[in-house]
């Protein structure tokens, strides 16, 4: 059958020939829509990355303010949930902490950009990374195949 006028195709074939080349090169899935698909699969551990929520941070007790008499040069923070307690030490020197129960596993520091560092726990729960970079940062812990994530915390 002929097309109609100045529609560009010649006949039903030539318009059933490109849109075979038009599937043929769609079935090739670009990296950036990969990419993304890979990205909106990660929030299907939304509820589980939000489990462990800051339940001390030493900036904000106040009876450790009243007693210090020199600079504070360490933060401490502790994070709880269910039945999984991480707690951090924050230095100029680095980040040092332990998850409870001990348990093998590993830990990553996190940045609005992605992995800063990770580590391996050892067989006490423990680890220990570089220096966090400044601004919000917050830990990812696979630990027996559990994944949670802490509260964002600025450093």
């Amino acid at each position: 059958m002929v097309t109609g006028q100045g529609d560009g195709w010649e006949s039903d074939e030539v318009l059933l020939a490109e849109l075979r080349a038009a599937l043929a090169e769609a079935r090739d899935v670009p990296a950036g829509f990969a990419e993304a698909a890979r990205a909106a699969y990660t929030w299907r551990t939304v509820d589980a990355e939000l489990m462990l929520l800051t339940s001390y941070d030493s900036i904000l007790d106040g009876q450790l303010a009243e007693r210090a008499r020199a600079a504070v040069t360490a933060r401490q923070l502790v994070f709880d949930a269910e039945g999984i307690s991480v707690q951090v030490e924050v230095t100029e020197a680095g980040v040092a902490g332990q998850v409870l129960p001990a348990r093998p596993g590993r830990v990553e520091l996190l940045t609005a950009t992605g992995v800063v560092e990770e580590a391996e726990l050892d067989e006490l729960g423990c680890f220990l990374l570089g220096p966090p970079p400044p601004g919000p940062v917050r830990l990812r812990i696979e630990a027996d195949g559990t994944f949670v994530v802490t509260d964002w915390v600025c450093v």
